[in-house]
């Protein structure tokens, strides 16, 4: 039995340097994947973010979780630039602490500003104040995103 140990100590060893290794090569970079935000004062920060691009409608969706919570921002007529959430009605933004709409701030004040805009890529910033079902305020402020695009 003994002389098994070191053999599976061996075999582990040369798998892990075989996952370890950096791999060279001129692959192009993919984006970074993120969403990070302030809710009332706490940090935030989404594991899983998508962004769907509609492109007949020219509409992107953006979406972040993190367990119950999710924000997510929803742009007509996308491109580079700053929207309005007080003024255009083609902005949606919202941030749920929990799956139901008592728990769901729907932002009435605020701006989404479109940093990048491509074919397979989209960042920003977004800040936003609203209120829940229960009439509760709530403002998520210092939010960032940057997202690979799935074109639909």
């Amino acid at each position: 039995m003994k002389p098994i140990k070191p053999l599976f100590f061996l075999a582990a060893l040369c798998m892990l340097m075989a996952v370890s290794c950096k791999k060279s090569g001129n692959k192009p970079q993919t984006a970074t994947v993120s969403m990070t935000f302030k809710f009332n004062g706490t940090a935030e920060t989404s594991k899983l973010v998508v962004a769907t691009y509609y492109k007949s409608q020219s509409t992107v969706q953006i979406a972040g979780s993190n367990g119950t919570s999710a924000l997510d921002l929803s742009i007509e007529n996308i491109k580079t630039g700053t929207f309005d959430l007080a003024t255009d009605p083609t902005i949606l933004a919202t941030f749920s602490t929990a799956p139901d709409f008592n728990h769901t701030y729907i932002g009435t004040t605020g701006k989404v500003v479109i940093t990048a805009f491509t074919s397979d890529t989209v960042a920003g910033t977004f800040e936003f104040s609203g209120t829940d079902g229960l009439s509760e305020p709530g403002a998520v402020t210092e939010g960032t995103f940057s997202a690979k695009l799935i074109t639909q």
